[in-house]
């Protein structure tokens, strides 16, 4: 309810604030932040009274808000038995989503940063006058924020191609490629493309001719970074990544000229995410096209050092208009 995210927000505003600073510490000017892909999934189950569970993981929070709340999501289910996952996101979508919101409002108002707030699973929460707070469209998506500098929310960009695993299975429903925005910031015209979003060149082309010059990739990448790519088991998981990826997508674009690629790591069961975090700068086609193969891909700037624990990702450029 109202005073249980209330109490959360109070919570959760000054880690994401403090994360924030940190990011824009040496800032000589505009500055954008970007957090990971499922940043904002926990708080489904935070606001919904079931933080303690997560510490088993998301199996065990989802299954202690479903003891809590077994009669709503019942009644819910009955009332749309062929999407029943949407009674759990209708019914935690509201709450969480202030908790996100507020937060992130909160710490861009303190830095005067953009920051494109990573992603979670929710349906369309609006706020109207007459109604408050409510959702708007019970269809849930993988959802991307962008919030200003004035502590607004101006872009909300839902993921077109799912993967084939957590996201199959949760009743998530797709984006649409024209659907995506690009927004004017301080920091030049941002656009957001949620992780597997970003390898898809139809979304790079859509986004590149509606003038976006700063890209924004929210990832969270279930697998190790040295694996085998199983695409092309000769290349490494985190070469795939680096060189195949954001970098090589961004290669003789008309506007975009720096991707921002924020990865998750942690642990919450079943997911175990792993990545380093990159910024990257548009190269011209005929450029060295991969780098050294032992040092890093031609066009990357900045780089978390490991695949495995959180680091803060900067890189000072110029900005899109002046360069």
């Amino acid at each position: 309810g109202q005073r249980t995210a209330d109490r959360l927000i109070e919570a959760l505003a000054p880690r994401v604030r403090a994360l924030v600073e940190r990011a824009v510490a040496d800032a000589p000017g505009p500055a954008l932040v970007a957090f990971p892909e499922l940043w904002a999934l926990p708080l489904l189950a935070t606001g919904g009274g079931a933080a303690d569970a997560l510490r088993g993981g998301l199996g065990s929070a989802v299954g202690a808000l479903a003891r809590r709340r077994a009669w709503r999501w019942l009644a819910a289910t009955v009332r749309d038995r062929r999407r029943p996952w949407r009674a759990v996101y209708a019914d935690l979508a509201v709450d969480a989503y202030r908790i996100w919101v507020d937060a992130f409002a909160e710490a861009a108002r303190a830095t005067g940063a953009t920051l494109a707030a990573g992603t979670g699973f929710f349906p369309t929460v609006a706020y109207e006058a007459a109604r408050g707070w409510h959702v708007a469209d019970p269809r849930p998506t993988n959802l991307a924020l962008l919030v200003g500098p004035g502590g607004r929310v101006v872009a909300r960009a839902s993921k077109v191609h799912l993967t084939a695993g957590l996201e199959s299975r949760v009743g998530l429903a797709r984006g649409r490629v024209e659907d995506l925005p690009v927004v004017a910031t301080p920091v030049g015209r941002v656009a957001l493309a949620v992780c597997l979003d970003g390898w898809y060149h139809h979304v790079l082309e859509r986004l590149d001719g509606a003038g976006a010059q700063i890209l924004v990739q929210p990832s969270a990448n279930d697998a190790a970074w040295e694996r085998p790519w199983p695409p092309d088991p000769t290349v490494r998981e985190g070469d795939a990544w680096l060189r195949r990826g954001l970098a090589a997508g961004l290669v003789g674009r008309q506007h975009l000229r720096y991707g921002v690629n924020p990865m998750l790591v942690g642990d919450l069961a079943p997911l175990a995410p792993r990545g380093r975090s990159t910024v990257v700068a548009r190269r011209a086609a005929d450029d060295e096209a991969s780098g050294p193969p032992d040092g890093l891909p031609a066009g990357v700037l900045a780089i978390a050092p490991e695949a495995d624990a959180e680091a803060v990702v900067v890189a000072d450029v110029a900005h899109p208009d002046d360069a």
